[in-house]
């Protein structure tokens, strides 16, 4: 099957729909560790088990950045961070897909 300004034009359309869908999403990576607690008496101080804590990092002006994110918003922002992994795998599958029909040396329609 001959490659059309017109199929390459559909398929377009149908990743632009996927990246309509992915709502919301948020940039950064999704970080489970764990850490000592600021109670003194604490068990974590004194070689114990440390405490699970959850973050959300990302790069700004070449800096590592993190926020911690509260155990009730753990599984809202991990489908965040999913969702954008998707959505920039979409935008470049669109991008891919434009390259091909800036490509075409056929008349547009």
């Amino acid at each position: 099957m001959k490659i059309t300004h017109r199929t390459l034009e559909a398929q377009r359309r149908r990743f632009v729909t996927k990246i309509t869908s992915l709502d919301p999403w948020i940039e950064g990576t999704f970080v489970s560790t764990s850490r000592r607690c600021g109670k003194k008496n604490c068990a974590c101080h004194k070689g114990g088990a440390k405490h699970p804590v959850l973050y959300l990092t990302w790069k700004e002006n070449g800096k590592t950045l993190s926020l911690y994110v509260p155990k009730r918003w753990e599984v809202d922002v991990r489908r965040w961070t999913e969702n954008y992994k998707k959505l920039k795998a979409l935008i470049r599958e669109v991008t891919l897909l434009q390259r091909q029909m800036i490509g075409l040396r056929e008349d547009s329609e």
